[in-house]
């Protein structure tokens, strides 16, 4: 009897760990495929095979790709991406990806809108929805005027380059003087159409939020809103650790705004941060695959990669209205997160166990699949090298 159509996971950290434990439970034949060696996801239990892709930066990885789905017999599976670079390379090939897998997502005309922050925000602006005050230089020496809100931030309007020079998500700059040091040093070799200048939004993780789930055409199937309450590293944090489900409606409208006039099918995150100083809720980003925390969704509206895999093979809808008041928390990165702000004085001991109290998902334990998360601690060493983990 032939194996049915499977899904080639793109990936091999928690993020993947989450999509192989939610699929393979479902019975569903797996693929994981990543730039790195090692990752939790190749300790689990349900086990798939794994292949070692050319870097996601790479011009070599789309054909790479291509080629090993023809040599496995992946032909007509479904990839689910975790990383934007996976998605740009689908988005370039977007015929040849429909062809070859039971691909949907958006083609590079579309996606480039929110690949690109350079064009993300005047796209979301025409929308109606507000941004942080941000400047595109359009050389090295190009800088702010006079009375531009200083402490800022300097972060990629493309990543692709971007990382290979720093880890961190944001550097943030005091003075003209330090920024135009900072463009002409630590980030001198990255294109400077890759960067912008940001204004910085204060508050904490309370002012954080997403609206995430499963859409098609742009209309929500299973989505709901939650609150990234902690990160990893605090301050601009590459990765959420602690996360609550709650109901937020405007963070819901404009996010359902935005995706409705990306026409959207698939797995996404939108990301916004309540301004404080004014009360409004000023768009971050869209990430058009699966982000970080996505097993929360379990508890709130479902298996989404499920829905997913249901919806294109079988064109079952099951519509899921949230259930709020679930969390989600990482351990391996949140409890040092939460000691950093413990020490700060910025999260109280007692609240820190508060916050864990009731219905929680965990991004990395799972005792029906407990290796990944032993041995992930063994990994530490190898994801500092290599991702600055």
């Amino acid at each position: 009897m032939a194996e049915s159509p499977g899904a080639i996971i793109l990936g091999n950290e928690y993020q993947a760990l989450g999509l192989l434990r939610q699929l393979g439970r479902s019975g569903i034949p797996c693929a994981l495929l990543d730039q790195d060696a090692w990752g939790v996801a190749r300790f689990s239990r349900y086990r798939c095979r794994c292949h070692r892709a050319p870097r996601y930066t790479s011009d070599g990885f789309w054909p790479w790709l291509v080629g090993l789905a023809y040599e496995q017999d992946y032909l007509g599976w479904l990839p689910i991406a975790t990383d934007d670079e996976q998605v740009r390379h689908f988005a370039e090939h977007y015929e040849e990806a429909c062809t070859l897998f039971r691909y949907v997502g958006l083609p590079w005309a579309s996606y480039q809108r929110i690949y690109n922050k350079r064009l993300a925000y005047p796209w979301a602006q025409s929308l109606g929805a507000a941004v942080p005050r941000t400047f595109m230089p359009e050389h090295r020496g190009h800088l702010p005027a006079d009375g531009w809100p200083f402490p800022a931030i300097v972060k990629p309007a493309i990543k692709r380059e971007y990382g290979r020079y720093t880890r961190r998500k944001a550097i943030p700059v005091q003075t003209r003087d330090e920024l135009l040091h900072v463009l002409n040093g630590l980030l001198a070799a990255v294109p400077i159409e890759h960067l912008m200048v940001q204004e910085i939004i204060p508050g904490d993780g309370t002012a954080q939020w997403s609206y995430a789930g499963f859409f098609v055409e742009g209309e929500p199937v299973a989505a709901y809103t939650a609150c990234r309450r902690r990160q990893h590293p605090p301050d601009f944090g590459r990765a959420s650790t602690y996360v609550v489900a709650a109901p937020d409606a405007e963070v819901e409208q404009q996010s359902r705004r935005l995706l409705a006039a990306l026409r959207y099918t698939g797995l996404a995150e939108v990301e916004w941060k309540r301004d404080p100083r004014d009360g409004q809720l000023k768009f971050l980003e869209i990430n058009a695959r699966c982000w970080g925390w996505h097993t929360l969704s379990e508890a709130v509206v479902g298996n989404l990669p499920r829905m997913l895999y249901d919806y294109l093979f079988y064109g079952a809808l099951r519509p899921s209205a949230p259930r709020y008041g679930g969390r989600w928390v990482k351990w391996v990165t949140d409890v040092p997160v939460a000691l950093a702000l413990i020490r700060r004085g910025e999260l109280g001991l007692r609240d820190y166990w508060a916050s864990l109290r009731g219905s929680v998902a965990f991004g990395d334990w799972d005792p029906r699949d407990p290796l990944p998360f032993l041995l992930q601690f063994a990994l530490v060493p190898y994801l500092l090298k290599t991702r600055g983990y």
